[in-house]
């Protein structure tokens, strides 16, 4: 390993992009595959062995527990440590070494970034008299992403400060999304005592590349002519050959950090074809672009549907509004599908739940179960054009034409369905009065004794509680990923709860015939989703760009 510089890598059951990483960081950058180490966490059936052929010379660390791992790589780096997350693609030549001379010489900065620069708009004001930099002073900033000094994507920071940091850190570091989420803007000025940032001066370097479909409500917009979920990009990378063209993404400007499905280019590995070969393929292409053509021409003219309310009768689904008013009137269990159970039924896997029969079945089961005492949720705007939802889900709405039709194919129509996105609403929309709703959902919580059902540690990052109301709060822990295989397991411990107490189901997938089970027994249950995060994400203000409603929906 480099004796001065160090980079430590996350990944997480994505070889395709952790591929590009690595391949865009060698081409561009000073760094050698010894300064790497891939600090990775292995997902069933996601294969990283092809990868780490492809790269011999990277320490490879198979997570075995995240905090003692981490500590272990940062006791083991160099004087600089560069972080990295696998989502990074490197778009542009840069030097680490010149990146961490300029620490050593400037005390005041804290970090250098690759991924900021002039392209990254509006800039502050620059400090440095270096004309191949920028500097500027991150406490007090208010230009978006400069007053942000702790980051997991690409910047390099001195060991010495990491490791303080890392030792001082009280919670428990579960994974990369706790690491950096200990600094933040209540803490930040007292545990960082240099004031200053630095990145290259002209552009950033790199950009993340958000498109894995990493969660059970929202389809990233990538293609919506094929799957983008883990396990069938794992199959394009280890079976198919496919990598990301690094070459041409950074061929694209960008004037921003958080980019999406524009960047997602795949190219094949250059293979020795003869000739023949190549015009079979020409021929088997142009056949392929026409069969695609009327694919292209219905998911125009279905999208046109959506946006005029030709499915608005289809199916009786009360709007937010409506169903926070039902909540308010009568008790109820309730159980909710977004696109991740649609997945899981037409027999494909999302990415913390792989297909599993038995849970395909009963879910398509409980679509059309009508019960007194339990309520189907199923998103309003996937058939109503709702002119108040932010641009992302409004964007994502238009591309559901597979989910309509499935609805509209397996709901009943004698059914009223309450909406999905009663749990998510700061997520979900636009304008809306959040205040008053927030305000009447919590008094539904008021005082109520509750047990809580969950993956261990998905609710623990969480600065606003909006449980504090509550009279009583108990944990069930729950594995976080594939939760259905240990469905047995989760079940028997519910039923140890009280009556009395209100179950509240935060398990993707799992959670709806939790819930049904537990209705079935005489417990009132509620598939909360994302209602606390929402809640919380909602009381920080935080923002709602692609980026961040990306982030938000990631698994915990």
């Amino acid at each position: 390993m480099n004796k001065k510089i160090s980079i430590i890598v996350f990944s997480k059951g994505r070889p395709m992009q952790m591929h590009a990483y690595l391949e865009s960081l060698l081409k561009f950058s000073d760094a050698g595959q010894e300064w790497i180490s891939v600090l990775y966490c292995e997902t069933k059936n996601i294969r990283y062995e092809k990868l780490m052929k492809s790269f011999p010379g990277v320490n490879w660390i198979k997570e075995r527990k995240f905090e003692e791992d981490l500590k272990e790589a940062i006791k083991k780096a160099g004087d600089y440590i560069m972080f990295g997350c696998d989502d990074v693609v490197f778009t542009g030549k840069f030097s680490i070494k010149k990146a961490a001379d300029y620490l050593e010489q400037n005390p005041q900065v804290f970090g250098f970034s690759m991924r900021l620069g002039e392209n990254i708009r509006p800039c502050p004001q620059n400090l440095s008299k270096d004309e191949t930099v920028l500097e500027w002073k991150w406490d007090g900033c208010k230009e978006q992403h400069y007053n942000y000094p702790w980051e997991l994507d690409c910047t390099l920071y001195r060991k010495e400060d990491v490791l303080r940091m890392t030792i001082e850190e009280e919670i428990p570091i579960k994974n990369p999304n706790y690491y950096e989420a200990m600094i933040n803007p209540d803490n930040r000025g007292g545990r960082i005592p240099r004031k200053h940032m630095a990145s290259n001066k002209k552009s950033g370097k790199a950009v993340v590349i958000t498109v894995n479909r990493v969660q059970d409500t929202h389809q990233n917009g990538f293609d919506d002519s094929m799957l983008t979920d883990i396990y069938s990009l794992d199959r394009l990378y280890n079976d198919e050959d496919n990598t990301l063209d690094i070459e041409k993404i950074s061929g694209m400007d960008n004037d921003k950090i958080h980019v999406g499905a524009e960047y997602f280019i795949l190219r094949k590995a250059a293979k020795g074809y003869s000739r023949k070969y190549l015009l079979k393929k020409k021929v088997k292409e142009a056949a392929g672009k026409m069969t695609r053509f009327p694919k292209r021409v219905y998911r125009h003219v279905e999208r046109k549907r959506y946006e005029r309310g030709k499915y608005a009768d289809r199916l009786n689904i009360l709007d937010t509004e409506g169903t926070l008013n039902l909540m308010e009137k009568e008790q109820f269990s309730f159980l909710r599908y977004g696109d991740g159970e649609i997945a899981i039924i037409n027999g494909e896997s999302i990415p913390f739940q792989e297909y599993d029969e038995k849970l395909a079945k009963r879910l398509k089961q409980l679509l059309r179960a009508d019960k007194d005492g339990l309520c189907i949720g199923i998103p309003y705007y996937y058939m109503h054009p709702d002119k108040n939802l932010n641009d992302f889900v409004s964007a994502f709405a238009k591309t559901l034409a597979k989910q309509r039709k499935f609805l509209c194919r397996y709901c009943s129509k004698e059914i009223t369905y309450i909406d999905t996105a009663i749990t998510q609403v700061y997520q979900t929309y636009k304008k809306y009065d959040f205040r008053d709703y927030y305000k009447r959902m919590q008094n539904l919580l008021k005082d109520r004794d509750i047990t809580v059902i969950c993956g261990e540690g998905v609710l623990d990052r969480l600065e606003y509680k909006a449980f504090d109301v509550c009279n009583s709060v108990v944990y069930v822990n729950a594995p976080s990923m594939n939760a259905y295989a240990d469905y047995e397991k989760i079940l028997k411990a519910a039923l140890q709860t009280d009556k009395k107490r209100l179950v509240c189901a935060v398990l993707g997938p799992t959670a709806k015939v939790l819930v049904y089970d537990l209705y079935k027994k005489g417990y009132q249950a509620w598939d909360m989703g994302h209602y606390f995060k929402d809640y919380d994400s909602y009381k920080k203000k935080q923002p709602r760009t692609d980026a961040e409603i990306t982030q938000f929906y990631k698994p915990d």
